[in-house]
């Protein structure tokens, strides 16, 4: 491969006066951008810290979380172990997170610094702690993305949304900075902090495949061993302590989410649902184990295995376009058709591909259809919670929307899915930043060398 002018964004229609939208931000607008989105964010969600849950006033608000409800259920307010002495969903970072967070407080409320050991105070704290986890992810995109894509991220409404409803920005970071290692050909800090990412939600590590095919592309050998060492390095270092300290907590993570049924917010719920009302009633479409639970957990996984071989495939095919393998579009390509096919969709995994959105040439038709379904399914799921029955018939109109609004997303996904893989490029600026990758040269020319 030759040397080559590394594709630059499309030029926005508007004349010069719009021109600005098609460069990177600058620092301060880039900061006053992921200032607002995250205060808009907090005080929608800080809400349920400062009223009562009662009469679903954390569902007619918008402002439910989990951090609130996971306080007492993980024993976080005990001051107990994860994994060791209560069992915990999450991997370990975040697992981990959670603890060190709630004995923070305790301390701060024993010096008089916090207001209470109580669940209020657990949320605000946390918010307080993962705000510069999305603060940075804007802070990596700036310099590579035009600034209306880093508008989409910081104030978009997966941010406002979804940044202090969970703490998967704990696992988007480290995932947002393993690419721009990898942009960087910093392969060992690129497996490094996928492996971090990893080690708080599973699906950065969705992301590697694509950058191993990368570093080969490039005939960068030793830069494929790096990132391999790193990821390994990474995960033993987050993992093997938790999994000394008790293996069959450190394994519950796992079984808990092998055995889960589809939850409301997938297509595989509903059409379980259909199947039961339409085609045959029976126990079997609600049971978890050999029932729809279990095909639907098997199946999933084996088409989504099937799928990510196809996209890592098509993108080898593409590894000779301009920039090379397509690092970014292939992993929003897996991680789009994983949201789809897994048999859990959380609200918040929003965050896990706006970042992946803003760096390709994604449509704004397709990432517009993205948002609106997702919003839509967001707002009318909770006001669904708070009808007085919400799961005795009729169906609500919220319930009907929310149905609706989970197909639509689907769609949504998977059109973004194929874009990504057969055509996606990384967008970037139309006119460089001075802290983003060299145009004068192929993305992996020197490599070549």
């Amino acid at each position: 491969m030759g040397t080559e002018t590394r594709p630059a964004g499309r030029r926005l229609e508007g004349g010069p006066r719009w021109d600005w939208l098609d460069r990177p931000a600058s620092l301060g607008v880039a900061c006053a951008l992921a200032a607002v989105g995250l205060l808009i964010s907090y005080l929608m969600r800080n809400q349920c810290a400062t009223h009562p849950w009662a009469d679903a006033f954390q569902y007619r608000h918008l402002c439910y979380n989990d951090i609130q409800p996971l306080f007492h259920a993980r024993g976080v307010d005990r001051g107990l172990v994860p994994y060791t002495q209560v069992p915990v969903e999450y991997p370990v970072l975040i697992g981990t997170f959670m603890y060190v967070t709630g004995r923070l407080l305790a301390f701060l409320t024993h010096v008089g610094l916090a207001a209470g050991y109580t669940d209020p105070s657990y949320f605000q704290l946390t918010a307080l702690l993962l705000w510069p986890f999305s603060f940075v992810v804007t802070l990596l995109l700036r310099p590579r993305v035009t600034a209306g894509r880093l508008m989409l991220w910081a104030i978009g409404t997966p941010t406002i949304f979804y940044t202090f409803l969970n703490w998967d920005i704990l696992a988007v970071a480290p995932m947002v900075w393993g690419l721009v290692a990898v942009e960087k050909r910093r392969w060992g800090w690129a497996g490094f902090a996928l492996a971090l990412g990893a080690s708080a939600k599973l699906f950065p590590a969705f992301v590697l495949p694509g950058a191993f095919l990368a570093a080969l592309a490039a005939g960068d050998r030793k830069g494929a061993t790096r990132l391999v060492s790193g990821f390994g390095l990474g995960a033993l270092g987050a993992n093997v302590p938790w999994m000394i300290a008790s293996f069959s907590g450190w394994m519950a993570v796992w079984k808990f989410h092998a055995d889960r049924f589809p939850d409301l917010g997938t297509a595989w719920y509903w059409l379980g649902q259909a199947g039961n009302a339409y085609v045959h009633p029976s126990p079997w479409w609600n049971a978890v184990s050999g029932g729809w639970g279990g095909l639907v957990g098997t199946a999933g996984l084996g088409v989504f295995g099937l799928v990510s071989l196809l996209v890592l495939w098509i993108g080898w095919q593409r590894r000779e376009e301009p920039g090379g393998y397509p690092v970014v579009p292939t992993g929003l390509a897996i991680i789009a058709s994983f949201m789809v096919l897994a048999k859990v969709h959380s609200p918040q995994y929003a965050l896990w591909i706006m970042p992946l959105i803003v760096m390709v040439d994604v449509p704004w038709r397709q990432i517009l259809a993205y948002l609106a379904s997702d919003a839509v399914l967001y707002v009318s799921g909770w006001y669904w919670y708070a009808t007085a029955h919400p799961f005795t018939p009729p169906a609500s109109v919220a319930e009907k929307t929310f149905v609706l609004s989970v197909f639509a997303r689907c769609i949504a996904l998977i059109t973004i899915a194929t874009h990504a893989a057969r055509r996606g490029r990384r967008r970037w600026p139309a006119v460089p930043d001075a802290e983003a990758v060299p145009v004068h040269k192929h993305f992996f020319a020197a490599l070549r060398k």
